[in-house]
């Protein structure tokens, strides 16, 4: 679903002050079940706030560019894939990098043949017809299969492997999609909406993923200089996202 940076930015900001009212909670109430009670309370809050079922449910035509409605349908259908193989990546924040980076890529090169068939005034310089004959260092290694090579083409150099290759599943599952998405748009404005939004939103889902991976509730540090800082923040009375966000 294509959203806005402002939209993701303001939600990934709303997290973090979620975790702060989970910290100041636990560190005001020595009682374990009030802590769990607390937490659950401010859970439930974050939920009416923060729809975690956003992806197929959106309105059928929610924008003025047909470039960004065939976006949002696009996310709509391939979103829930892209976000299945990131948050598979549990081990290390390297490698979701890597599989980010390697979605990016792809789709940028994926979608350059197209764009450049887009820029038929350009069409004339761009065509270099070679006539040189194959050199010995084009030759392919013949002990590897079709898909050993295409994984080794959809590489980037110094990128974490296991992300290369989760992307490089990834990919194959959402690429027939995005293309034909691509393909469907003629007008120069709805293409650049679409490739522009396509790009950035992909990139501001990575950091929403990485975001929902990290620990909900972060213990607060023990000794005097917090409970005193605690204390002087909260001896007003309750606080609320505004005081919060202050911190």
């Amino acid at each position: 679903m294509y959203i806005d940076r402002q939209q993701i930015v303001e939600e990934l900001r709303l997290r973090k002050l979620i975790r702060k009212a989970i910290r100041i909670a636990e560190a005001k109430r020595a009682n374990k079940d009030e802590i769990l009670a607390e937490e659950e309370r401010l859970r439930k809050v974050i939920r009416h706030i923060i729809k975690e079922d956003e992806v197929g449910n959106t309105e059928e035509s929610p924008y003025d560019s047909t470039g960004l409605n065939t976006l949002n349908t696009l996310f709509d259908n391939i979103l829930k894939t892209i976000e299945v193989g990131y948050k598979e990546l549990a081990s290390s924040k390297e490698q979701r990098d890597s599989f980010a980076s390697h979605m990016l890529k792809a789709v940028e090169n994926t979608l350059a043949p197209l764009r450049a068939l887009d820029k038929s005034d350009q069409l004339d310089e761009e065509i270099d017809i070679q006539l040189t004959g194959d050199k010995p260092e084009d030759m392919t290694d013949v002990r590897k299969d079709k898909d050993e090579l295409d994984r080794e083409n959809f590489g980037i150099e110094g990128e974490d492997l296991t992300g290369r290759d989760k992307a490089y599943e990834t990919f194959n599952k959402v690429e027939t999609q995005i293309v034909d998405a691509y393909k469907s748009l003629h007008n120069a404005e709805d293409v650049k909406a679409f490739y522009d939004g396509l790009l950035m939103n992909l990139d501001l889902y990575f950091k929403k993923f990485e975001d929902e991976m990290q620990p909900s509730v972060e213990r607060p540090a023990a000794g005097d200089e917090v409970e005193a800082g605690l204390d002087a923040d909260m001896s007003g009375g309750e606080m609320d996202l505004e005081d919060i966000a202050d911190l």
